[in-house]
């Protein structure tokens, strides 16, 4: 039986969700199913097959914050509502066997995720059990334009959402879901903040560990030149990314000053 790992991106997050899939492939020696949630052109790609269309109407898309953000609630119904399976914002590395978060025992939860934003909940990594579990944005929605709650607390699964949808949540060992910090604890570091991601910024205090991923998945092939090179084209992210965390001229700068 295969672990489904769900990758919440769009066509700016080609470079990253590219090393978050290598290092899955890396520390994982089960079967894994790789989807990939593109929300820039509404579209689901399963193991690097020919996309196929999501089920998100346009009127939905349209409530995206980010490309992808609405796009994780459709796992269970992708999924035919069986199983269980993992969610990642594609600007994550996961540093272990992800099959150590796929096997925990969901009890009588209906996913799991990080407490955080003092009590609400971060989705940004999920297990789901997709047999319990039926998101539905258009009601969601429906509430949200008549005042019940705000969409933060809809993304947040805040008390004020729960009031009206009461899902079981358990709470994430944090060390699957790291906000910009590494230790030896760490199971998947989430480079979190837009502004200082090692591929958009230099410098990063744990850009090091992504760029070793990075030439790791360049050098398997599963990250091509091609896709580096339109990336750059895009300014996805910065010219200079092949010379890592600190480039030359960074390196020269500092040492001429």
């Amino acid at each position: 039986m295969s672990i489904k790992v769900f990758i919440g991106s769009g066509e700016a997050s080609l470079v990253e969700r590219k090393v978050l899939i290598y290092s899955l492939r890396k520390h994982t020696q089960s079967e894994l199913d790789i989807y990939v949630l593109n929300g820039t052109h509404n579209a689901i790609e399963i193991n690097d097959q020919e996309p196929i269309l999501a089920p998100m109407s346009l009127k939905l898309k349209y409530r995206n914050v980010t490309e992808f953000s609405l796009y994780r609630y459709l796992i269970p119904k992708i999924c035919n509502y069986r199983g269980k399976a993992i969610y990642l914002d594609s600007d994550t590395i996961c540093l272990t066997d992800i099959a150590e978060l796929f096997e925990t025992d969901l009890g009588i939860h209906h996913f799991i995720a990080k407490r955080e934003y003092g009590g609400d909940w971060g989705l940004s990594v999920m297990l789901i059990d997709c047999e319990k579990c039926y998101f539905d944005l258009i009601r969601y929605f429906f509430e949200i334009d008549k005042g019940r709650y705000t969409y933060t607390d809809f993304n947040r699964m805040s008390q004020a959402f729960l009031k009206y949808h009461p899902f079981a949540i358990a709470e994430l060992d944090p060390n699957w879901n790291a906000f910009d910090f590494y230790n030896s604890k760490t199971k998947l570091i989430h480079y979190t903040n837009l502004f200082t991601q090692p591929w958009k910024a230099y410098n990063h205090p744990f850009g090091e560990l992504w760029f070793e991923y990075f030439y790791e998945a360049l050098e398997a092939g599963i990250l091509t030149e091609q896709e580096i090179e339109l990336s750059i084209l895009r300014s996805y992210i910065r010219p200079d990314i092949r010379e890592g965390n600190f480039p030359r001229k960074s390196l020269l700068s500092r040492i001429i000053r």
